[in-house]
């Protein structure tokens, strides 16, 4: 076996959540579930990532004032998309007070769409999505969604990679599998946090990936399935806080400053028009 050759991981255990029910019981609760409100979109629980540089995840369990902490994620990731985010208040600031919902946002990191106006904007020309003159951040915050399978435990759980962490991650991802020849879908991933220091000396998490081995070929079948409902539903599981919060002590430009948002390159949207998430 050469040197990098990559090995099946025989133990890794994919959970649905139903391996141990039988088929009278798999239809009473599919039943009883169809009397509840139907909710839209995938239903997916937060890999979230620590302000200061904390080296372990916080991640989402059935008491949402108690997740589980995690140093290392092992994952099998089902699917994968940029998106952008730009909220024009600070976090606490906003008019809803908690400041969620972003004022323009992007599922496909390509066209941003505004959510009082509906107006869209191309983001590679979009001003408010480049670096400021002095090498500051961008206002939009550029994010990877990662979607994925942890070992052990069932359901989907959703990773927004930060602006922070972005460039490594897709650098890493795109090394894997170009290397291995590999679809990630087959691939169990290792997930942790390095420390790393910005230009003001403040301290923040760094995601790093890599290559854990090949799933069981057994499980291919569930993780592409799982992948092209998930590529086709993506879009409904609108942007918030959540994917990105911005670390204590960490300043942003007011862009209000240096930017006339009636020309930042955003046009009204037809209502009829169909949003190009492609």
């Amino acid at each position: 076996m050469a040197k990098n050759e990559l090995t099946t991981v025989e133990k890794f255990n994919l959970v649905t959540g139903m391996e141990e029910m039988d088929e009278e019981l798999k239809a009473e609760l599919e039943d009883e579930l169809g009397d509840l409100d139907e909710e839209n979109g995938i239903i997916c629980r937060q890999i979230k990532i620590p302000s200061g540089g904390g080296k372990a995840f916080e991640v989402e369990s059935d008491d949402p004032d108690d997740p589980e902490v995690m140093k290392e994620i092992s994952g099998v990731i089902v699917f994968t998309h940029r998106a952008n985010a730009y909220w024009e208040h600070k976090y606490g600031e906003g008019e809803d007070g908690n400041n969620e919902a972003p004022t323009c946002s992007s599922m496909d990191g390509k066209v941003g769409v505004r959510l009082e106006t509906g107006e869209m904007c191309n983001c590679d020309t979009c001003p408010y999505n480049e670096y400021g003159v002095d090498g500051s951040g961008k206002p939009c915050k550029n994010i990877r969604r990662i979607y994925m399978l942890i070992d052990g435990m069932p359901g989907v759980y959703l990773l927004s990679v930060p602006p922070t962490s972005i460039k490594d991650v897709n650098r890493q991802l795109a090394r894997i599998m170009g290397h291995n020849k590999i679809p990630y879908t087959r691939m169990v991933m290792k997930f942790k946090l390095d420390v790393a220091t910005n230009k003001s000396n403040i301290k923040y998490s760094k995601v790093v990936v890599d290559k854990e081995g090949i799933l069981p070929a057994e499980m291919f079948k569930i993780t592409a399935s799982m992948r092209k409902e998930l590529k086709e539903k993506y879009t409904e599981i609108a942007i918030t806080g959540s994917d990105y919060m911005t670390p204590p002590g960490t300043v942003e430009r007011n862009m209000h400053d240096v930017i006339d948002a009636d020309n930042a390159g955003f046009v009204q949207a037809d209502a009829k028009e169909e949003v190009p998430f492609n």
